[in-house]
């Protein structure tokens, strides 16, 4: 079929729906059928009809309306030559873009949620580590502090109305025992006067405690606290021993002690705390 019975056929069709009095809109709304799409049957415009598969039932669709369905096979004619044409243009055209969404590779997406699963995890399980260390060594820590704060013997204030020589030079009636603390004249306190030319037997009647290196040490004796603190590098601190001396180390290795003039060495070669119980009758223990 040429373009020139096309367009016959269209113009034929063009004067039945006038005859019927039908407007292009009107055959538009009851068949549903575009009007660009009827203008185009009537004109001839083949290249502007939809592809044949669709272009032939809207044809088939405007016949019947018009009551000139007799057409219909010079119709299917053409549409089936175009058909042809479109398939021998097909296979060496190059292929049409498909428009509308396109389905994307989202695997890249995957491989990156991938990644950043990886790196986080490595990066958790380094800083879990990391905050472990810092927990033992903070456990650690705290475990020394506690054996060396234990609590300790409750305070109490000496009474040195038996030493009224000490009252008058400190302007005071009492004075706690931590306040002797920062000398090594311990002659204040009870059986411990100094007497002339008695050094030696003063020695044997006293506990010493030399640091050659600082220590911490509490030093109480029957609830009362004698020291509390550290004795420095080469110092060395006495207490008298009419009575059980209790003395606890922060770091025995770092002291040497002298008992009712006997020699003990050191309370112990490991540096953990340690507390030892001097007695009167000149033995001792460990706690």
């Amino acid at each position: 079929m040429n373009e020139q019975t096309v367009r016959e056929l269209g113009a034929y069709l063009r004067w039945k729906r006038k005859e019927m009095g039908k407007s292009l809109e009107d055959v538009a709304r009851d068949t549903h059928i575009r009007v660009e799409v009827l203008r185009a049957i009537e004109t001839g415009a083949v290249p502007a009809l939809p592809a044949p598969v669709y272009a032939k039932g809207m044809v088939k669709i405007y016949l019947e309306y018009l009551g000139a369905g007799e057409l219909l096979p010079q119709y299917e004619e053409l549409f089936s030559a175009r058909g042809q044409e479109a398939s021998s243009e097909a296979s060496f055209a190059k292929p049409a873009v498909t428009r509308g969404f396109r389905r994307r590779d989202n695997r890249w997406i995957v491989t990156l949620l991938a990644l950043a699963v990886v790196v986080a995890g490595y990066l958790l399980w380094q800083q879990k580590g990391i905050l472990r260390d810092a927990i033992d060594r903070k456990a650690q820590q705290t475990t020394v502090e506690a054996q060396v704060q234990k609590p300790e013997l409750p305070k109490a204030s000496l009474d040195l109305s038996l030493s009224p020589g000490l009252a008058n030079e400190a302007g005071t009636g009492a004075v706690s025992s931590d306040a002797n603390s920062e000398s090594d004249d311990l002659s204040w306190l009870p059986g411990h006067e100094t007497k002339p030319g008695s050094s030696a037997s003063a020695a044997e009647g006293r506990l010493e405690i030399t640091a050659s290196e600082s220590c911490w040490i509490l030093v109480t004796s029957e609830g009362e606290t004698l020291f509390r603190g550290t004795v420095k590098k080469g110092e060395t601190r006495a207490f008298p021993a009419g009575r059980d001396i209790r003395v606890r180390y922060g770091k025995p290795s770092a002291v040497t002690v002298r008992w009712l003039g006997k020699d003990l060495g050191r309370p112990s070669s490991q540096p953990k705390v340690v507390t030892v119980h001097y007695k009167a009758d000149g033995s001792f223990s460990f706690r």
